[in-house]
Order: C-alpha cells, then structure tokens, then sequence
C-alpha cells in the first residue's frame, strides 16, 4: 500500500509543485514592498531612538522570529510534517501519536538549537570589543537589506547553506517517534540542512555580535519551537476532516508569497538598523 511517506525526495524547485517566484508574485509588489519596509523600519528606528545595543538587540530578534516562521518553507519543513501527522502504518512498533511525535519532534530540535544559541553567542562574546559595535551594525543593516533584496528576487547573493535534505532512509528504519526526535535534533542547529530564508544567517550574525549565550540560547529556541508550526497547523486540519496532500499543496502554494514577505521584512531590518548606526 503507498503511503504519504513513500513520496520520493522533493527537489528543490519545481514549478508544478513550488511555483516560481515571478509568476506567484509579481514585480510591481515585490518593488513596493520592500520599498515601504525600509521606511517603516527608518521611521521606526527614529521614532522609537533606542541606544545601538538595545536597537540591534531588537533587530536580532526580529530576524529570529522571521526565520521561525519563514524557514518552514522548505522540503525539510514538508517532510516533518508528513512524518509527524501522517497515519502509523500497523507494521510499524510502537503507540505514538501526531501529538506525541509533535512533542518529541520539538523536544530534539530544542535540545540541538538551544546548544548551538548559546555556543555561537559564546564563541561571539569571546569577539565583543575587537570590532566597533557601529561597524558591525552598519554590515549587519546593509547585509539584512541586501538579502531581503535576495529573497524577493531582485538581486542575486551567495548563500552558505549546506544543501542537503533530511534522510529518508529513517523514515522507515525507526519508529517513528525516534524519527520525529531525530529530525528535530538534525533541524534544531539549522545549518546542518537545506534552511530556506536568509533570515537565519542574520540570526547568527547578530547572535555572535551580541554575544550572549543567553540570548543565543532563548532566540535558537524560539526557532525551533517556530519551526514546530507546520506541523501542529496539520494537525488541526488532518482532524477537521483535511487531507495531508492537500494541506502540502497549500504549503506549497504559499511557499513564494512568504518568500517575499520574508524578503521585505528584512529590508525593514536593514533600514531599522542602518539608522541606528
């Protein structure tokens, strides 16, 4: 019998199922947007006139909590939430539910993402004072307004994400309770997959600039328990009488106008902090 688990690895892009970005949205919105994003982020950062440090603090979380809803929309994001709502097939051991996989999927991508927050503000705190705090503002601002560029489309940039999916070979090799926690576990850290939004590398940046273990920490977590979204929203369809595949196809769907939307938001960023430098 062929399950929703049985679909092979989802390649990156492919337009009949993750529409490309020009034909889901067009210029003049992604022109507009972004274009209104770095006002209100400008205005902002006036209006509000906080020091530098409390400022970039601010931006920091901003992009923490973009990357918590944002980085969802990837294949890895779509395979979790198969794994964790999808019906346990009766040869498999074991009595785990969607909402006990759920909670073991957050549980391992906290426990890795609370680990990897605090080392990197750590690591980073070791760097605090080598660098002018308003220089590093300054490349943080036009580095957030550059890729938010990136993300709607209008610029092309470097990324340095490993591209690499999820093993599929778990799905079948484990229970799957331990395959929710495991995936958790590989997804909390975030660079160890294929992570959609830019957001997350201003996450990092602003983490280890900051360098507080503690903020890295809470912000990491928040992260994963964001990340946890797709698969509790199915969840709740699956029982009001939804169907997976067509919970995925509107994952999908949806798939570039968040891509835009993370886009100007990060140019919001850029123009937040810019100001403040």
């Amino acid at each position: 019998m062929t399950t929703l688990l049985d679909h092979p690895a989802l390649p990156i892009d492919l337009p009949q199922i993750r529409p490309e970005l020009a034909r889901s949205v067009c210029l003049v919105a992604r022109l507009a947007l972004p274009a209104v994003a770095a006002v209100v982020g400008g205005t902002a950062a006036l209006v509000l006139s906080p020091d530098q440090h409390t400022g970039f603090t601010g931006a920091v979380v901003g992009a923490a909590l973009i990357t918590a809803i944002a980085a969802n929309w990837s294949t890895c994001g779509i395979s979790v939430a198969g794994v964790v709502v999808a019906p346990k097939q009766p040869e498999r051991r074991g009595t785990s539910t969607p909402l006990r996989r759920l909670g073991w999927h957050a549980l391992g991508s906290m426990t890795t993402g609370i680990a990897t927050g605090a080392v990197i503000g750590l690591l980073g705190g070791l760097a605090v004072g080598v660098v002018p705090s308003t220089a590093v503002l300054a490349v943080w601002a036009i580095l957030a307004g550059a890729y938010g560029l990136h993300e709607l489309g209008l610029v092309t940039l470097p990324t340095p994400m490993r591209r690499q999916q999820l093993p599929r070979h778990l799905r079948r090799s484990a229970a799957p309770w331990k395959v929710s926690l495991l995936f958790g576990a590989i997804i909390g850290p975030g660079f160890l997959i294929y992570i959609r939004s830019s957001a997350y590398y201003l996450l990092v940046l602003g983490v280890a600039s900051l360098g507080s273990p503690t903020l890295g920490a809470t912000l990491f977590a928040t992260v994963s328990l964001g990340r946890c979204l797709p698969s509790a929203i199915a969840i709740v369809h699956t029982r009001r009488g939804g169907s997976m595949p067509g919970f995925l196809s509107l994952m999908c769907v949806l798939d570039r106008r968040m891509q835009v939307l993370t886009g100007a938001l990060l140019v919001g960023l850029g123009g937040f902090a810019v100001v403040l430098a």
